[in-house]
């Protein structure tokens, strides 16, 4: 699991359902929440946000998607038949990417690589205990 703190720039809600803009550093990630209330107050409150190692999704280019979009350096590639395994360097915290090869391969990314690396605002969580949201 993939994990980065933040701090909590906005809030939008409607009905069931927020959408939190977060600061990783300089760098706006956001992220939707179901059922979530009374989270207004929370704007500057330091969260942890969490990810699964096969909802990252690699690019040497950047690309115009509602996904949120970081820059890293590739530090390792462990090539399995399967799956390969990318470790990512992004603002001295690592970022780990599990990918199929076949795909992988195609886009030719290669260690020392400086890339692009994507997660779906529906795909990250706040872990438990994030001041208790």
């Amino acid at each position: 699991m993939n994990t980065l703190n933040a701090t909590i720039t906005a809030v939008t809600t409607s009905e069931h359902l927020s959408i939190l803009t977060v600061a990783v550093g300089t760098d706006p990630f956001h992220l939707l929440l179901a059922e979530a209330s009374n989270i207004e107050d929370l704007v500057d409150t330091s969260v942890t946000l969490a990810f699964k190692e096969t909802e990252v999704i690699l690019s040497k280019e950047p690309i115009n998607t509602t996904a949120n979009i970081g820059r890293a350096n590739v530090q390792k590639i462990e090539r399995g038949i399967i799956l390969s395994q990318i470790t990512l360097l992004y603002h001295e915290i690592i970022i780990m990417a599990l990918v199929p090869t076949l795909t992988f391969d195609t886009l030719e990314i290669n260690e020392a690589n400086n890339i692009y690396w994507m997660v779906q605002p529906s795909e990250i969580s706040l872990l438990r205990g994030s001041n208790g949201i």
